[in-house]
């Protein structure tokens, strides 16, 4: 059975079962199979939109002096494409990736000419994480240092985020149904196990951060581990947050 993660002199610590380490590998190489499924599709889209000529189709001598080979002044040719104010991405359809890649204003417009500069760096961090994270989950019990916690943390907030995407939780009544049927004995179906495992992985998120801001210095001097932990706090809309802060609440009682 899991204990909840502590602070130790070396980091953070938690003993998780066999199956409970299975369980959070699997669930960050789905969310890991989602983003590179968004990843293909904004390439696809990329390459229907690509002009037939331009600087990406040029011949090496025309930049002579650029110092680079041809692939790679290509890729930063292609990234440069539609960087006028014009261009835009347009947000996944996808419930999930709509919770992990949130639009970054209110304004369609906006938001879509800054997800065009910012998404893919964020996809790329976020399994970037996600893979990092697996490898932890590999050793029993689990121990990540001062460095490795806040990336562990972000990746059970991603695994959290598209929990709560997939179930539905959408406001507080959402969050404190779904804490309702995790803690019943009639669980068996679909349902009650997928709310049994949110309600897990986000006692354990929890339980991380609770030990990360334990270590912290008494002086209060600025960690760059408290603002991960805030980060992660933050990385999601505030109806999802305020829902999920439900179904957490339920579990500490």
């Amino acid at each position: 059975m899991a204990t909840a993660f502590r602070s130790t002199t070396r980091g953070c610590r938690a003993e998780l079962d066999q199956h409970e380490r299975r369980l959070l590998s699997r669930l960050c190489g789905d969310v890991v199979t989602i983003l590179e499924g968004r990843t293909e599709d904004v390439s696809e889209d990329a390459d229907d939109a690509a002009p037939a000529s331009g600087a990406a189709d040029a011949p090496a001598d025309a930049y002579p002096d650029a110092g680079m080979d041809d692939s790679v002044f290509a890729h930063f040719s292609a990234e440069l494409a539609g960087l006028d104010g014009d261009d835009s991405l347009a947000a996944p359809e996808d419930p999930v990736l709509r919770r992990l890649l949130p639009d970054a204003s209110t304004d369609d417009e906006e938001a879509g000419r800054f997800r065009r500069l910012s998404e893919s760096s964020l996809r790329a961090a976020k399994i970037a994480d996600l893979r990092a994270a697996r490898m932890l989950l590999e050793s029993s019990p689990v121990h990540v240092t001062d460095e490795q916690a806040p990336l562990l943390g972000r990746a059970l907030n991603d695994v959290r985020l598209t929990l709560s995407a997939r179930i539905g939780i959408e406001d507080e009544a959402d969050a404190e149904a779904v804490q309702r049927r995790a803690v019943r004995d009639d669980g068996g179906d679909q349902e009650t196990f997928m709310a049994e495992v949110y309600t897990f992985v986000t006692w354990l998120q929890e339980t991380l951060f609770s030990a990360m801001l334990e270590a912290m210095p008494d002086d209060g001097a600025p960690d760059a581990a408290a603002d991960d932990v805030e980060d992660a706090d933050t990385d999601t809309d505030t109806d999802a947050d305020d829902a999920e802060g439900g179904a957490a609440d339920g579990r500490r009682a």
